[in-house]
């Protein structure tokens, strides 16, 4: 039940911090950088492994919410209805491929480097 009250902390603060950003951020390279920074957050949390509560509140709560896939979608629907349906699908692909790409770059930076310090120690 604790772990569940975690992850209903963490979203509701990514839901705020998500309704900021979406009328913040006009962009579609700010809203990537912000999506790509957050799915690399998120790779990195996971690969330290921190404890449950910790991994519940930061992890699933706050950065599986705050990546706006959601402002992404949207986007795109706009563009694809104004017939930019280029920019359409080169903005959705590069979100998508590249959200996955640093979630695999925040895990690997966090692996590389505990491999490093033991390697140099």
């Amino acid at each position: 039940m604790t772990t569940i009250a975690l992850v209903a902390a963490g979203g509701g603060a990514a839901a705020l911090t998500q309704f900021v950003f979406t009328f913040a951020i006009r962009s579609r390279r700010r809203l990537s950088a912000l999506n790509l920074t957050a799915c690399a957050a998120l790779g990195l949390v996971f690969a330290i492994d921190p404890p449950d509560a910790l991994r519940s509140l930061v992890g699933i709560g706050f950065l599986a919410s705050v990546a706006p896939m959601a402002a992404v979608a949207l986007l795109t629907l706009q563009l694809a209805r104004t017939k930019q349906y280029r920019s359409a699908t080169t903005f959705f692909a590069a979100n998508s491929v590249g959200g996955i790409a640093a979630v695999m770059f925040g895990i690997l930076a966090w692996k590389s480097g505990i491999t490093l310090y033991y390697k140099v120690a």
